[in-house]
């Protein structure tokens, strides 16, 4: 970074201060600053996409570690919808991930089962380990 965007991100970081997520408020908050920095696009300064960078390397830690335990509790159509709830992932978004509408469809209806296939192409939309769709 030079020294401009240097001052400009310290600035930035004066005044919004990111810190580890713990709770779904902060989560919530994080994800509405990374939609408002996401929407900016190409219009973001090189500090704010710093700090967006930043903000969803916390956001992604904050999903880990809710799902490390939780996620393997759940029936894995469960912890799909929980997922898609938590993300704000649509039935569509998951059709794509899964390169097949009817699947998703199946799926979420719970006439279908997750293939180990699909559940790896799950695994990588929400970031988690494959296993919690088995």
């Amino acid at each position: 970074m030079t020294a401009a965007v240097e001052r400009e991100y310290a600035q930035l970081l004066s005044k919004r201060r990111p810190h580890a997520i713990s709770t779904k408020h902060a989560y919530d908050a994080a994800m509405h600053e990374i939609e408002k920095l996401t929407i900016r696009g190409k219009g973001r300064s090189a500090a704010e996409t710093e700090y967006y960078r930043v903000l969803c390397a916390l956001v992604a830690d904050y999903e880990r570690y809710v799902g490390a335990d939780r996620w393997h509790k759940l029936a894995p159509v469960e912890a799909l919808r929980e997922l898609m709830a938590l993300k704000g992932i649509t039935q569509a978004q998951v059709a794509s991930a899964l390169g097949d509408r009817a699947a998703a469809s199946s799926i979420l209806s719970s006439r279908r089962e997750i293939s180990k296939t699909q559940a790896k192409k799950l695994g990588n939309l929400f970031n988690v380990d494959a296993g919690v769709f088995i």
